[in-house]
């Protein structure tokens, strides 16, 4: 996988307008720019299977500077050659020097990144860069839609109990997007990590106003933004930046979730994907921010042991009520 250089992203997105590079290919919408030919279709913001698709699409997220990309590109080709007929599976590829926003809303920080598009949802792939792996699996896919019924349930791993878990179970297809009304702070982890994660992510979901679902209403206790914001600055002892008035409502400040890595096939493939950046692999647990679909690496973040602390802290620094150079994260 190829290093992410944020300076290296700039000039390569500038250079992208050069005429050389500019070049359309005859694969897929005039709208979207990229490497590719058909049989393999150029995708990007303006072009992109949304929740309306009928077709699912094997999509790959590259870059021009990426050798990892380059060495993909002849078996992808190949991949569209073979499905080009196949009305049910659509095959393309997002430049993301050039439209960095739609590799960013899917997770993607290490090239190349191969997903599944199912009505507007990505579902990651970890399996060899091949071409007869990828047509397997990406055919397999698209032979079992629509058998299950309605929304796929994400792995509980670790927080099973409706009424004592206030931590949400995550998955790909069910992760906080860009429509998502909050922030999340959200946990990968495996199930064999310690109970005391479990421990501190829950009682981290309770601190920033998050419910058990089916806990008993005479059991919950509802507070003020505002208060809960103070009595957090109390509990552990930090300093709260306030406005004169406000911040106002009773909702949580926050949410709380949690992906389970070895959960299952499609868990593992997901961690994979997210927990890569550039070339760096990263080892479950590991705490992401999540805001408007956008998400954050938490690298500095300590994980040995994680504690509430630290992560009421952050959450309330992303949330702009405590300045960074405060933070003792």
């Amino acid at each position: 996988f190829c290093l992410h250089i944020r300076m290296r992203w700039s000039i390569i997105a500038a250079a992208a307008w050069l005429p050389v590079l500019v070049e359309s290919s005859t694969g897929g919408s005039k709208k979207c720019r990229g490497s590719y030919a058909a049989p393999v279709v150029n995708l990007c913001s303006d072009h992109w299977p949304d929740a309306k698709s009928t077709r699912i699409w094997m999509v790959v997220f590259y870059t021009s500077w990426c050798g990892h990309c380059r060495a993909l590109e002849p078996k992808f080709k190949e991949l569209g050659k073979l499905l080009k007929n196949d009305k049910n599976i659509g095959i393309g590829a997002v430049d993301c020097d050039i439209d960095r926003a739609t590799c960013s809303k899917y997770g993607v920080s290490g090239f190349p990144a191969l997903k599944a598009i199912i009505a507007g949802k990505g579902k990651s792939y970890n399996g060899a860069r091949e071409t007869e792996p990828m047509k397997a699996w990406i055919t397999g896919i698209a032979a079992n839609r629509g058998t299950k019924g309605g929304s796929a349930k994400c792995a509980v791993g670790l927080f099973k109990s409706r009424v004592k878990d206030a931590v949400v179970p995550l998955c790909e297809e069910h992760f906080p997007d860009e429509k998502a009304k909050n922030e999340w702070l959200v946990v990968f982890y495996n199930s064999k990590d310690s109970a005391e994660l479990k421990e501190v992510a829950d009682r981290v979901a309770v601190d920033l106003g998050n419910d058990p679902p089916d806990m008993s209403k005479a059991l919950k206790k509802p507070k003020k933004k505002r208060e809960r914001l103070e009595n957090l600055s109390e509990k552990y002892d930090f300093t709260v930046n306030l406005p004169n008035k406000g911040p106002f409502g009773m909702d949580a400040l926050a949410k709380v979730g949690a992906v389970c890595c070895d959960c299952n096939e499609d868990a593992a493939a997901f961690c994979a994907s997210s927990l890569r950046v550039g070339e760096d692999d990263f080892p479950a647990p590991q705490v992401f921010w999540v805001s408007k679909g956008q998400r954050e690496l938490l690298k500095n973040l300590p994980l040995n042991p994680l504690s509430a602390s630290s992560l009421v802290q952050l959450a309330v620094q992303k949330l702009g009520f405590q300045r960074s150079d405060r933070s003792e994260l």
